[in-house]
């Protein structure tokens, strides 16, 4: 196989689209950063496998550096993945974030870049998995997410992210989570899990004021019961929902769905959107 066939192959691997697939190309031909990709390399397999209990390092927070260092991970983690008997589906349906988050990052600067590196260190230390709709990172629990009876720190949990796939349609949900508890409880029996946590700008309450319950996003943060722990996170809602944190631009923004507007709203208030912590049981 040549060397393009083999570029082409990591690419479909990682659900890359062709506008970027160049400039992809030109990354793995760099050989000015070999020092600092080793470093990246050695800093995600210490913390490979362990599921965030060994945090990963950043040497460098230069994005294609990260990126070059994931297309070398690549073939470890698929490696990795068939060891643990990970369905082929769910592997590459988890390596499409990565051409995903390369999309995001065009569309977001209209140019080629990867905003979003630390949120992928999660996919190149397998600590992440994507079952249909949804996400889950398996991880201990913090203190700070601890609920008497339910969670103590240092539990095994699956802490819920959802991508930017399409509608969040509750069936599609009960779909991912009815998988999650299987998925789990066969490839890390030694790692018992009940509970899901999501930690969200989603889980403020001023969200759940301003949708309604049958919404898709109404839907499915009334399936958490709230923590009670949260922090600021100011322009994490703008980020999400319109995929910009340029609070200059909130006039010329949409107002097409309850949840826009709602974004919006708090930002009018003078208001800070905050990060909200909820659980459900499995």
């Amino acid at each position: 196989m040549n060397e393009a066939n083999d570029h082409d192959a990591l690419f479909d691997l990682l659900a890359i689209d062709e506008a970027d697939r160049a400039d992809c190309v030109r990354v793995l031909q760099r050989s000015d950063d070999a020092e600092q990709v080793a470093l990246v390399t050695a800093a995600l397999l210490r913390s490979f496998g362990s599921f965030n209990q060994i945090r990963v390092d950043e040497p460098t927070q230069e994005p294609l550096v990260w990126l070059k260092a994931f297309f070398e991970l690549t073939p470890h983690v698929v490696e990795w993945s068939r060891r643990h008997d990970i369905p082929e589906r769910v592997t590459r349906d988890t390596l499409a974030d990565v051409g995903r988050h390369l999309a995001i990052s065009r569309r977001v600067t209209g140019e080629f870049g990867l905003q979003t590196w630390r949120w992928l260190t999660y996919h190149f230390t397998v600590r992440i998995f994507a079952l249909g709709r949804l996400q889950f990172a398996l991880e201990r629990a913090a203190p700070t997410s601890e609920v008497d009876g339910v969670i103590k720190a240092g539990d095994w949990v699956l802490a819920v992210h959802i991508p930017e796939s399409g509608p969040l349609l509750p069936d599609l949900v009960d779909e991912s989570l009815a998988s999650a508890k299987v998925f789990f409880a066969e490839h890390f029996p030694q790692h018992p899990v009940s509970v899901v946590t999501c930690d969200s700008w989603m889980l403020d309450p001023f969200l759940l004021d301003r949708v309604a319950p049958e919404s898709n996003v109404g839907s499915f943060v009334r399936r958490f019961t709230p923590i009670g722990h949260s922090s600021d996170g100011h322009t994490d809602a703008l980020y999400f929902v319109f995929r910009t944190r340029d609070l200059s631009r909130l006039d010329e923004l949409p107002r097409d769905t309850s949840l826009q507007r709602a974004v919006l709203e708090r930002f009018e208030l003078g208001e800070t959107w905050q990060v909200a912590w909820g659980y459900l049981r499995l």
